[in-house]
């Protein structure tokens, strides 16, 4: 009896610990997927530029261009609706949030590069060399045990736009 209740404890101890190896997989890769997502999608909103402030010598961003080129990015490399919810198969369960955007360009006033970039709020502190976009993220992480962090992650992204 006493070796049947030790072998049923080795197996669950086994399945408990399998799991939560399988949960922190997951999430390890949820946040992988997502940080090359918002790379990705800060390179492609860095590149919506104003061409004819461009021929001027001043980078200008686009802001609408911008944002919407960020968005697609993420839909297409975070398996997304174009309503922002995951299609099927992807990691996410609930759409991503974009709670904070900024834009330092040749616009935006009193700024000479290289230039200390602060939001104390949002936990942003970057030294920009060059223009740059900034995009904070809120993303709801998949919950696979009752262990899990049940809760949502941040993610910031601050790209500047490619100088050479």
């Amino acid at each position: 009896m006493n070796r049947a209740l030790l072998l049923l404890y080795v197996i669950l101890l086994f399945l408990y610990t399998t799991g939560f190896e399988a949960d922190r997989f997951v999430t390890s890769t949820t946040h992988n997927r997502l940080k090359f997502a918002l790379n990705h999608g800060g390179h492609d909103a860095s590149l919506q530029v104003d061409k004819g402030q461009l021929s001027e010598g001043r980078i200008v961003f686009v802001r609408t261009e911008a944002r919407s080129a960020f968005e697609a990015s993420l839909r297409y490399n975070l398996q997304l609706h174009e309503d922002g919810t995951p299609e099927s198969g992807s990691l996410l369960r609930a759409a991503p949030v974009v709670v904070f955007e900024d834009y330092v360009d040749d616009s935006t006033p009193g700024v000479l590069f290289p230039y200390r970039y602060t939001q104390e709020s949002r936990r942003i502190d970057k030294l920009l060399k060059g223009p740059a976009v900034v995009y904070q993220v809120k993303v709801k992480l998949p919950r696979n045990n009752v262990l899990s962090f049940d809760g949502y992650i941040y993610k910031t992204v601050v790209y500047e736009y490619p100088l050479l």
